[in-house]
This record gives structure tokens, C-alpha cells and sequence, in this order.
């Protein structure tokens, strides 16, 4: 019991800070964002014992220059299609190879690709082209944060059927559809009170989360389970890192950013 209040308790005030960043200015949003990516881009290269202070220089070079108005939209469109195709890798690996053969291209590559470019659109979908759109942003949040507690309350509940044992022994069919049916009747509301998306997109963006968040924590559990740790990190009581609080977020970023791209 004092273990679910202190996750409780840290979780709420994590999403508090992020919330209240993202509503005040988009320079709060920039800046909470930059520091929680930068202490799980930390913990990632820990995890695969990367040493390198460039991916720690391009995590701010590339927020930073976004907020000036100085990312051009040819380097953007690299960053995403570079981000999109990594993760799609990830995923290959995730159902086909017991293991990722590291060396250091294969770390920078990671540590880049996988989450300071990530991290980035994490910080670009608060944005309508030019206008910031707080909403954008939280709407991400939200339907993630709202997947995820669904699917484990449905998965303690009735969850009999693993999705993939190998890699995360608790998360369960029964869990996943939960998760689904809650994120698609949260986005439903918000979609019908705000109006953020056109012709129906929202329904693609509702479809989108349950399963790129889930493969999102899958990816996370495979590094950690090639590192044998249980947890990325212990800044989080309760939660484990921040690593470990934003894996779902960093996948799903950059194919979020896609969508928006259409709208």
C-alpha cells in the first residue's frame, strides 16, 4: 500500500509540472521537456554504457534553435523520417533479435535517432505550424497516461492472455484492448469539445497510442532486459526513472508529429 501511494504521489506531481509547463508558455513546455529527456537520455546511455556528450549537445541545439525560429524545415523533415525509420528498426528487433550488437555508431545512432530526435517532436507537436497549441501537446500526454493506467487495471483484472512474455511478463491482450477502449473514449470527448483534429483523424490518432505506446514500452524492456536492470533509474520513487516515465511519449512523438503534419 505505501508503495502505490508513493507512485501515486510522485506520478501525480510529474504529470502536475508537465501539465502547468505546457499551459504557462511554450518556453516552460520547452524547458521541463529538455530537462526530463535530458536525465532519461542520461539513464538510456547508462543502460547501454555509452559514454558521449554529443547526443547531450544536440538534445538542446535542436530544442533551442526550434524556439528561435532557426530549424529549417528540410533538417526537420530529416530528423522525423531518421527518427520514424529507426524506430521501425526497433521494432524488428524487438520481435526477431534476442540482442543488439552495440558498438559506437550503433549507440550515437541510438542515442540520437531514438531519443533526443524524439525528444524534439515530444516539444513540436504543441504547435499548429506557427501557433502554439497547448492542447496539441497535452492531448498526447493525456491519451498515453490514460492508456497505460487502463491497460494495467484491465491486465491485474483479467488479464490471462500475454502479448509477448518474453519481453514483459505482465502486460496482457485483455490489458491492451482496455487501454484501447479508454484512450479512444477520452479522445472522443476532448475531440468533441475542442475540435482539434479534421476529417476524423482523431479516430487514426485514438487507434495510433494503444499501440505505439505499448511498443514504446516494449522497446524500453528490451534495453533493459539485454542491460539485465529492472529499472532504468531511481529518480522517480515509485516509477523507477525518467527513462522509464517517458518511454511511451519518446515513441510515440515522432509519428504523432506525422499525423499532425496531415492535419
Amino acid at each position: 500500500m505505501k508503495d502505490i501511494k508513493i507512485r501515486a504521489v510522485s506520478g501525480s506531481l510529474y504529470a502536475a509540472i508537465l501539465i502547468v509547463a505546457i499551459f504557462f508558455s511554450p518556453f516552460t513546455m520547452s524547458a521541463v521537456i529538455f530537462i526530463f529527456s535530458s536525465l532519461a537520455l542520461w539513464e538510456f546511455q547508462r543502460l547501454i554504457q555509452f559514454k558521449s556528450i554529443i547526443p547531450l549537445i544536440t538534445l538542446p541545439l535542436s530544442i533551442g534553435y526550434a524556439l528561435l525560429g532557426l530549424m529549417t524545415r528540410q533538417t526537420e523533415d530529416i530528423m522525423l523520417y531518421t527518427a520514424l525509420v529507426l524506430n521501425s528498426a526497433l521494432i524488428i528487433l524487438l520481435f526477431f533479435s534476442k540482442k543488439i550488437n552495440y558498438n559506437y555508431p550503433m549507440k550515437l545512432i541510438l542515442s540520437i535517432g531514438y531519443l533526443v530526435f524524439s525528444s524534439y517532436f515530444i516539444c513540436q507537436s504543441a504547435y499548429e505550424g506557427l501557433t502554439y497549441s497547448p492542447w496539441l501537446l497535452t492531448l498526447l500526454y493525456l491519451s498515453i497516461w490514460v492508456n497505460n493506467s487502463f491497460a494495467y487495471i484491465f491486465g491485474s483484472k483479467f488479464g490471462k492472455h500475454k502479448l509477448h512474455p518474453k519481453i514483459s511478463p505482465k502486460k496482457s491482450w485483455e490489458g491492451f484492448f482496455g487501454g484501447m477502449i479508454a484512450t479512444i473514449l477520452l479522445t472522443y470527448i476532448i475531440e468533441k469539445e475542442l475540435n482539434l483534429f479534421e476529417n476524423k483523424l482523431w479516430i487514426l490518432f485514438a487507434f495510433m497510442v494503444p499501440i505505439l505506446a505499448t511498443l514504446g514500452d516494449f522497446i524500453q524492456s528490451y534495453f533493459k532486459r539485454i542491460a539485465e536492470v529492472k529499472d532504468s533509474g531511481n529518480l522517480i520513487p515509485g516509477h523507477g526513472g525518467f527513462y522509464d516515465r517517458m518511454d511511451s511519449v519518446i515513441f510515440v512523438a515522432p509519428y504523432y508529429y506525422l499525423l499532425l503534419k496531415f492535419i
